[in-house]
C-alpha cells in the first residue's frame, strides 16, 4: 500500500457513491464487508479488492467503470510521459488542496526542501528557519492533508524514535494556461506499490 492510494481514497469514494447511487454503493460496501471484512476506504486502498467486488457486480463493465472513476482523480499526462511517471490532477478538490498548500509560502518551502528526502519536523523547521508555532501548525496540517508523508524514523539523544516526512509528490508543475492544471511526478516505488496509479497505468 502506498500513500498516495490513502490520499485519493475519500475522492475516489465519494465519486463511486455519487456515480453508482447510494443503493448500489451500499450494496458493494456490504459485499466487500462480506468478503473482505473491509469497507470501500480500505479496498480502494487495496484496489484489487474492489475490483473484485466491482467485477461481481458490473462484469467485464466493471473495467470501464474503474477508468471512468479513475480518469475523474488523475490520469497519465500524456503516452510519452509514462516514463517519466507524470500525472494529471483530474479531482477539483485534490487539485484546490494541492494549489492551497503551494501557494501558501512557509507550506510550499516545507514541501520542496522535503521532495526525494525525508527530515524530521524539528530539522524541517531549522533546515528552512521557520517559526516554531507556524511550523508545527503548517507542517501537521501537511500531514492530515497527505501532502507530508511519513519516511523513515530517526532516534533523538534519548533513544527516543521521532518520524521522517517527505513529500508525497517528487515534483509539481502548476499550469496556468487557460484553466489551472496540476500536473505531478511520482517516483518508481511509489508507482510500484500504489494499485491505484498501477490501474491507471494498465488502462
Amino acid at each position: 500500500m502506498a500513500e498516495i492510494d490513502t490520499f485519493f481514497a475519500p475522492s475516489l469514494e465519494k465519486m463511486i457513491r455519487d456515480n453508482l447511487g447510494d443503493t448500489t454503493y451500499h450494496s458493494i460496501q456490504n459485499r466487500l464487508f462480506e468478503k473482505y471484512g473491509a469497507s470501500i476506504t480500505e479496498s480502494i486502498i487495496d484496489f484489487r479488492k474492489l475490483d473484485s467486488v466491482l467485477r461481481e457486480f458490473f462484469g467485464a463493465g466493471a473495467e470501464g467503470l474503474e477508468k471512468k472513476f479513475l480518469d475523474k482523480i488523475c490520469c497519465i499526462k500524456s503516452k510519452q510521459d509514462k516514463a517519466e511517471n507524470r500525472f494529471t490532477i483530474s479531482d477539483p478538490e485534490i487539485s484546490q488542496s494541492i494549489l492551497k498548500a503551494f501557494s501558501d509560502d512557509e507550506m510550499s518551502k516545507i514541501l520542496n526542501a522535503s521532495i526525494g528526502e525525508p527530515w524530521t519536523i524539528s530539522e524541517i523547521l531549522e533546515k528552512l528557519n521557520i517559526p516554531t508555532t507556524s511550523g508545527y501548525r503548517k507542517i501537521n496540517l501537511l500531514i492530515e492533508q497527505g501532502l507530508l508523508v511519513k519516511s523513515g524514523y530517526d532516534f533523538t539523544t534519548n533513544r527516543r524514535t521521532v518520524d521522517k516526512y517527505k513529500s508525497l509528490f517528487d515534483n509539481v508543475n502548476i499550469d496556468f494556461n487557460n484553466k489551472v492544471t496540476v500536473n505531478v511526478q511520482f517516483t518508481p516505488e511509489v508507482i510500484e506499490n500504489s494499485t491505484v496509479l498501477q490501474t491507471v497505468y494498465s488502462n
